[in-house]
């Protein structure tokens, strides 16, 4: 696996090392040694996947508040998606800023998010499957998020949302609400 530093403190995008025969490939999706290597402690303790049918939906933006936060490892199987991660951590030097990154079946690509971050993406094709490695166990009571439109993150989607969930539409203002965030 090759690790790629992310722009924020924590959160890193990984590249499996595919090996290709005249079967096809292989390569590793998660390696537990090879992310202690690269400094990063992690121990998946749940596995979950989404299937979105329709390009241009958004699912997100969520997190499980402590003490439960979750870090997660994220991969699109099938299909492909605007991935976006808010570092929501008081103490972060990158502390309400937003990041995104294309993961898709075809690049492979999988990304790493460390606790206290919230997560959402954007489809980019009909009948993508996301899949994810959860760090703790969920707990519904400690389940957060707030709305993919909302002012105070201004994230850039590369497209109108043509599909988002009642729930993710109803969260409340991020500002004033979330530890350590605050309008600025």
């Amino acid at each position: 696996m090759q690790f790629e530093q992310g722009e924020t403190e924590g959160a890193c995008l990984f590249h499996p090392v595919v090996h290709t025969d005249d079967r096809g490939s292989f390569a590793r999706s998660w390696c537990a040694s090879s992310f202690a290597a690269a400094g990063i402690v992690f121990t998946p303790v749940q596995g979950n996947s989404s299937l979105t049918r329709h390009c241009h939906t958004v699912r997100g933006m969520h997190f499980q508040r402590a003490p439960h936060a979750d870090a997660k490892v994220v991969r699109c199987s099938q299909g492909a998606i605007y991935d976006v991660i808010v570092d929501l951590r008081p103490q972060s030097s990158t502390r309400g800023r937003w990041f995104a990154h294309k993961l898709s079946a075809q690049n492979g690509t999988i990304l790493y998010i460390p606790e206290g971050f919230a997560h959402g993406f954007q489809t980019l094709s009909d009948d993508t499957v996301v899949e994810y490695l959860m760090g703790v166990d969920y707990v519904r009571e400690l389940y957060d998020g707030f709305r993919y439109d909302d002012p105070l993150y201004a994230i850039n989607w590369p497209h109108d949302a043509v599909m988002v969930s009642a729930a993710d539409l109803n969260w409340p203002d991020a500002a004033g609400r979330l530890p350590g965030i605050a309008a600025e």
